[in-house]
């Protein structure tokens, strides 16, 4: 039975103005939620309850996971196993209710699910809102399509997804939700490897989705995209394919390249923060860009030099950027101030040479990010608004994959 960490008394909440119901909604959690830890070739997940300080939980996988993230609402969390065409979930036994006139917490054991998500090369995992769409490549060799799989944590409660698309054509792309619309690659049987180079645009019909439009600002060889509230942006080996939303009406541009960029140079991957309108477009080896579709440019984030990143995170609140380099220094950037750095702090013993390189989460419930340390067997955990390491959790295994599960805090 789950155990409750808010209490349920709806005989005093009765009468409540809708203003104090929606500050009811953001108010802190009881929990600072939990971890789920794989290690790099390793089939075991571990759960690591923040509260107690312990490993509470250790699950076999079918496989090793290739990557580890959260579901919508943090209680879940996905571990992908591409090569094997599959997805396991774990059940982080921390969530929340509306129950419409007040809120419930529920704390109860993590536990494995039976269901899984299957789908040929599962790979790009993007989430907006409560709707998350997990990209399946396909396999050219074997003829087998790219499509998406929309799911949320009620889905996933009910053992199904959401709603499913299947595209024409096998490639290595993307997709991302927004509201009952979706964005998705496209790539033409003509073209020269997997990589798609146009997006379109399709709207939720039950289950499935309809074809509404193919955007005809190209963009040549699409990799990484990230979704805020008002924009969706899109990597391309020219600059950086923005559509923009108004209610039901999209359109789409391109924003250049900035003139210092080097050759040979394009942005592959992108992140963002839902409480910002702009993105940081990623590059390799170690370049960052500040993209800007309000407006509409893209500008040179100068962050250290020339070493090479390894992982980046923004925060619960948005306002730092972590930036992991190639030496295991964990660069905190401000966002309010032009990407001022704040801080340099030393978060893993050793890294790795070669992938799978450390992980880095942020607690939505507190403000705290956590980075693998599997080198030193231990997670860094770093406070953003001190800049400055929190702490070192130790564990008698390497940790390397990391999510956070519980209960999200809105930004402040």
């Amino acid at each position: 039975m789950a155990g409750l960490l808010a209490g349920c008394n709806s005989e005093t909440r009765q009468g409540k103005s809708e203003k104090t119901k929606l500050l009811e909604k953001s108010v802190s959690p009881y929990t600072a939620g939990r971890l789920a830890i794989s290690e790099s070739g390793a089939t075991t997940l571990r759960v690591y309850d923040l509260d107690s300080g312990n490993v509470v939980q250790t699950y076999p996988l079918a496989h090793a996971p290739s990557a580890l993230y959260a579901s919508p609402g943090r209680r879940y969390a996905l571990a992908i196993q591409r090569v094997q065409d599959q997805i396991q979930l774990v059940d982080g036994g921390i969530w929340q209710e509306d129950h419409v006139d007040h809120l419930h917490d529920y704390r109860e054991s993590s536990r494995l699910l039976s269901y899984q998500i299957t789908g040929v090369r599962p790979t790009h995992y993007e989430i907006h809102d409560k709707l998350a769409a997990v990209f399946m490549d396909g396999l050219v060799a074997s003829n087998a399509p790219a499509g998406a799989q929309l799911i949320s944590d009620a889905s996933i409660l009910a053992s199904r997804s959401e709603a499913n698309l299947t595209l024409p054509l096998s490639m290595h792309g993307t997709a991302e939700p927004r509201g009952d619309f979706l964005l998705t690659t496209y790539r033409p049987a003509n073209s020269a490897g997997t990589l798609p180079n146009q997006v379109e645009l399709y709207r939720r019909q039950s289950n499935g989705y309809q074809f509404v439009q193919r955007f005809e600002t190209p963009c040549p060889e699409l990799h990484g995209s990230y979704s805020n509230t008002r924009y969706t942006a899109f990597g391309c080996s020219d600059g950086v394919l923005v559509v923009e939303q108004k209610g039901e009406q999209f359109s789409a541009r391109k924003l250049a390249n900035p003139t210092d960029m080097a050759t040979g140079v394009r942005i592959g991957t992108i992140a963002g923060h839902k409480a910002s309108n702009s993105f940081v477009g990623i590059a390799s080896p170690g370049y960052l860009f500040d993209i800007d579709p309000v407006a509409s440019q893209i500008r040179t984030i100068a962050w250290a030099g020339d070493r090479t990143q390894r992982g980046v995170h923004f925060d619960r609140q948005g306002t730092t950027l972590a930036v992991l380099d190639d030496l295991g220094n964990l660069h905190l950037l401000d966002a309010k101030t032009n990407w001022t750095k704040r801080a340099v702090l030393p978060v893993v013993s050793t890294m790795p040479l070669a992938r799978p390189f450390p992980s880095i989460t942020a607690n939505l419930a507190r403000d705290l990010l956590y980075v693998a340390d599997p080198a030193g067997r231990q997670i860094t955990v770093v406070d953003p608004l001190r800049a400055a390491v929190h702490s070192r959790v130790a564990l008698n295994f390497a940790p390397m994959g990391l999510t956070w599960l519980g209960i999200p805090r809105e930004a402040q």
